[in-house]
């Protein structure tokens, strides 16, 4: 499989012409005050593509630097692959302990109460099998 997450500025044209696209976000901060917690529902991708080949893009994600720009991911970046046309098939990843983990509910391992998150980059991805 040959994987490569380009950086491109999502916007209405960029998103329409692709299949899947990526967030990545980092923490800016910290909630000192997170006032209502709300309770996170467990969040599970439907099954499709993204899903299917997860254990090999997990792989590479960590054997290499599959992004098309210079990038050192720190403890506590997510990553969110979705297919731009089944909005439920997506795959969430989060830097923990000095690798990507699938974060399959959502604030598994996130403290979405007091973390603040903010966007690094966005861009298309490619997921194509070798052939």
């Amino acid at each position: 499989m040959k994987i490569l997450l380009e950086e491109k500025v999502l916007g209405t044209h960029s998103k329409k012409n692709s299949k899947y696209y990526w967030v990545l976000e980092t923490i800016t901060g910290k909630n000192d005050d997170p006032g209502n917690s709300l309770d996170y529902l467990p969040s599970s991708s439907e099954k499709g593509y993204i899903q299917d080949v997860k254990e090999e893009i997990i792989e590479k994600i960590n054997a290499e630097n599959l992004f098309s720009f210079p990038y050192a991911p720190k403890e506590g970046d997510y990553l969110s692959i979705k297919n731009n046309l089944r909005k439920q098939e997506y795959l969430n990843l989060i830097f923990i302990n000095n690798s990507w983990k699938e974060e399959i509910f959502i604030c598994t391992y996130r403290d979405c109460d007091t973390d603040i998150y903010t966007t690094i980059k966005t861009g298309v991805a490619f997921l194509t099998q070798d052939i």
